[in-house]
């Protein structure tokens, strides 16, 4: 009678996230699935057409969509790549507490309580060749062919300045997490290393790194999906351009839904958006788990 008791209260603990979580999650997931095999105006349900596959056609067949996703697919390497590899050093290096640690751990966490937009803006400006601060201080340092440079109206910088200040702005988040990770090693084994005569680098390549290695993988897993899903800072920065350099997914999305009316077509690029970065999480989280079992 107490377990049923028991029962019966969890169910109604549980049955407001549950309402939550289906009303503004799993049925607008639906809807937008369901869109996907549509073709409509957003606007009246009156010119709504099932077309079935033929987004899905559409889009294997278009350009743009292959040149947003080859534009995701570097941001994702290089991003992942910078911050994984600069939030570890750091995050090993404030760990070390050298002097002005709690002014450097300040610095480093600034951007992740500033809006992506203002971001944005801030380094728009900053990149400005007429007003912006970049060129004069190239300038200054003996760049003067660089002083002049369209940072983010050139095809062969655009992307990479968003990069930069993607990286600028979510490193704070993983030096983080992964300082917190740091904090959770036993000194017992750091000690028993050193008392071994363990150097420091052997010390950090074979204890610290692979303890780290779980909360390695919530990094790699949420800049994974951040990723993938970044939108503000390409809307604010450059658009997508200059002639399609920086359009990721996202953006393309956007365009085709809010610009070209077509969300049809536009929840088709979603739900490959969402296969996408959920076969990439799942991957990773395979090859983390496959890494356990063998230790």
């Amino acid at each position: 009678m107490a377990r049923a008791r028991r029962s019966r209260a969890h169910i109604v603990l549980l049955l407001p996230a549950f309402v939550f979580y289906t009303a503004f999650w799993m049925l607008p997931a639906l809807a937008a699935l369901a869109s996907s095999f549509t073709q409509w105006n957003g606007i009246s349900f009156a010119s709504l057409q099932w077309v079935g596959l033929d987004n899905y056609l559409h889009l294997f067949a278009d350009r743009f969509f292959w040149g947003a996703l080859r534009n995701n697919a570097v941001f994702y390497v290089v991003v992942l790549i910078a911050i994984v590899g600069l939030g570890t050093v750091y995050a090993l290096i404030l760990n070390a507490r050298p002097r002005g640690h709690t002014i450097f751990s300040t610095i480093f966490f600034i951007p992740i309580v500033l809006s992506s937009v203002v971001i944005g803006l801030l380094f728009t400006q900053m990149l400005s060749p007429t007003v912006g601060l970049v060129g004069p201080l190239l300038e200054g340092l003996g760049f003067a062919h660089l002083s002049s440079q369209q940072w983010l109206g050139d095809r062969s910088t655009a992307l990479p300045m968003v990069m930069i200040v993607y990286v600028w702005r979510e490193l704070g988040f993983a030096i983080l997490l992964l300082l917190a990770g740091l904090q959770t090693i036993p000194n017992e084994y750091l000690e028993a290393a050193r008392i071994d005569g363990a150097t420091p680098w052997g010390i950090t390549r074979y204890i610290t790194l692979p303890l780290l290695r779980p909360v390695m993988t919530v990094v790699i897993v949420l800049v994974t999906t951040n990723a993938f899903l970044l939108f503000d800072l390409v809307i604010v920065m450059t658009n997508g351009g200059p002639f399609h350099a920086s359009e990721v997914l996202s953006v393309l999305m956007y365009n085709e839904a809010f610009l070209k009316g077509d969300p049809g077509y536009a929840t088709a690029i979603a739900v490959m958006l969402f296969g996408i970065v959920l076969l990439a999480s799942v991957i990773q989280l395979l090859i983390a788990g496959g890494r356990r079992k063998s230790q």
